[in-house]
Formats: C-alpha cells, sequence, structure tokens
C-alpha cells in the first residue's frame, strides 16, 4: 500500500493506493494548519481502508513550490513515516501535478500557482509533462514575454494570468482550477508519465523546494538594509 500527500496549499490532501488502484482520496481545507489536519487525516484514511502505517510500502510527496508552512509539515511528516517505517519516499514537484490534468491532450501546459506577495511559481511542460522551463518564481506581468505557443494553462495562478494573457494575445486554454484541483492521488501516476526522473529521497539531505525566501525573511532583510542605511 502507498500513501501520497500534498500541503502545498493552505488546503490538503491525501490517497492511499494498492498496486491495482487507488482505494481512497480526500481534501481538507479547512482553517487551521496542516499540523492540526494532516496526521488525523491519515490516521483516519488507514483506519478506514482497514490499514496499519506497518502496511504502507512507499510514501509519495509533494516537495513544492508552495506555502512554506505547509511545505514543512508535508515533508517533515513524510520523512518521519519513511524513517519511522523504513520505506522509500518519493516526491515530485507541485507544478507537475498542477499539470497532470492537461497531460497528454497534445499541447504544451503552463502550470501557475499562486505564490502571494503579488507572484506565481511557474514551470512550462509539453504535453508529455516534460520540463520546457524550469520551475521558478515569476511576476505576473513577465510571463506575456516568455516564449509561449499554443498551450493549456492549469494551477491556481491560472485565473490571476488569464487577462494578462488574453491582452497579450496569446491563444490559450484555461483548465478550470475549480474542476481540476490538484488531488494527492495524482501523484500515484507521475511515476509512470514520467519514469526514471525521480528516484527515492536520501531522507537527510532532503528540503522543501521554496524558490524564493519566505515573506518573513523578505522583511527582516528589508529591516537591516534600512538600518544600514541610518
Amino acid at each position: 500500500m502507498k500513501l501520497a500527500l500534498d500541503t502545498t496549499l493552505s488546503s490538503g490532501s491525501i490517497a492511499l493506493a494498492t498496486a491495482e488502484r487507488v482505494i481512497y482520496s480526500t481534501f481538507f481545507d479547512i482553517k487551521i494548519t496542516h499540523s492540526e489536519t494532516l496526521m488525523p487525516a491519515i490516521d483516519h484514511a488507514l483506519k478506514f481502508c482497514g490499514a496499519q502505517k506497518s502496511d504502507l510500502s512507499a510514501i509519495y510527496a509533494c516537495q513544492g513550490p508552495g506555502s512554506f508552512t505547509g511545505l514543512r509539515i508535508g515533508i517533515a511528516t513524510a520523512k518521519g513515516i519513511a524513517f519511522g517505517l523504513n520505506i522509500p519516499l518519493f516526491t515530485y514537484s507541485s507544478l507537475e501535478l498542477a499539470a497532470l490534468a492537461a497531460s497528454g491532450l497534445g499541447k504544451n501546459i503552463l502550470a501557475a500557482i499562486d505564490a502571494k506577495m503579488k507572484e506565481l511559481y511557474l514551470a512550462y511542460f509539453d504535453s508529455n509533462l516534460g520540463e520546457i522551463i524550469a520551475p521558478q518564481v515569476i511576476k505576473p506581468e513577465e510571463v506575456c514575454r516568455l516564449p509561449l505557443q499554443d498551450f493549456i494553462l492549469c494551477g491556481t495562478g491560472a485565473d490571476l494570468l488569464t487577462p494578462l494573457l488574453k491582452a497579450s494575445g496569446h491563444e490559450f486554454y484555461n483548465l478550470n482550477s475549480t474542476l481540476h484541483f490538484p488531488n494527492a492521488a495524482g501523484l500515484f501516476a507521475l511515476p509512470i508519465l514520467l519514469p526514471g526522473k525521480h528516484h527515492p529521497q536520501n531522507l537527510v539531505d532532503l528540503e522543501p523546494m521554496y524558490l524564493r525566501d519566505s515573506s518573513a525573511q523578505v522583511k527582516r532583510s528589508e529591516s537591516f538594509a534600512v538600518r544600514a542605511l541610518q
């Protein structure tokens, strides 16, 4: 049995799968932190499926980018379970997961996640999730200057980008982010679509994929800069 978890957004999701199929999938989007929801959700999933933690043979998790707090909680939880059970942990980009719903449709895919602070996390893939533009943090208006061709736009940043891309003359299809919200169960499909790209992680070295400093770090740096000028 395999466990998948995604805590990169303010909402989260987990899933359980056997070798044959997904047997459990759920979202949690309530106004408390993942530290209060994630482990109870995992415990409930195992109990609901009549399983024990010892039945798990692998963990699949989103490494980021995304919410800094959510990433730390998700990766720490995945590492703890993997270490305690001595099972492999596989990690994938939240942008790969966001692009999954548009894969195989014969068009390139622009995956965009709202990074707050008037920025986006973004990556550009071909139809088979081959990376064309690596994950990065970018201003929405800068996306319009990228070499993008007829593509599918997806992810929680899609609605923010849509009017800007239309105004700049880009041709694309906006995959409704409400109907195609990233689900941790999709992590079970990524090894099939991306064979050989991801390997079991070294738990000691594994860190979340942040892409930028947190807002607290930015404010701290700005504060130091102001003091230096005084």
